[in-house]
C-alpha cells in the first residue's frame, strides 16, 4: 500500500495517516472531513483511486449545516448529511 502524500491545510495541518471524521465519494472524487478547532472542519479531496489528498477548504459546521464557500451546493449538502449521520452515530454510542 502506498503512503499518502501529506499536504498542509494550515499551520496545524491535517494528519492524513489518521482516519477522517467523515469520508465520502461523489462522482469519482473522494472527500474527507477532519475536525479542527471549535466549529472548524478541514475538507480535503482526491480523485478516486489516487493517494494524494489536496486540502480544499476550511468549513464551519454548526451541528446541522456545513458552510464551505468553494464547494458546490451538492457537495456541501452531501458532506453535511454525512456529518449529521456521524454525529447521530456518536450520540447513540455515548448513550446521549
Amino acid at each position: 500500500m502506498h503512503e499518502p502524500v501529506i499536504n498542509e491545510l494550515s499551520s496545524d495541518g491535517v494528519n492524513y495517516e489518521e482516519a477522517p471524521f467523515v469520508a465520502l465519494e461523489l462522482e469519482g472524487i473522494e472527500y474527507r472531513v477532519d475536525t479542527g478547532h471549535g466549529s472548524a472542519v478541514a475538507i480535503s479531496q482526491r480523485p478516486l483511486g489516487t493517494w494524494n489528498w489536496t486540502p480544499t477548504t476550511e468549513g464551519r459546521w454548526d451541528g446541522s449545516r456545513l458552510r464551505a464557500k468553494c464547494l458546490t451546493h451538492d457537495v456541501n449538502s452531501a458532506l453535511a448529511e454525512a456529518l449529521s449521520a456521524r454525529m447521530r452515530d456518536c450520540d447513540e454510542r455515548s448513550g446521549a
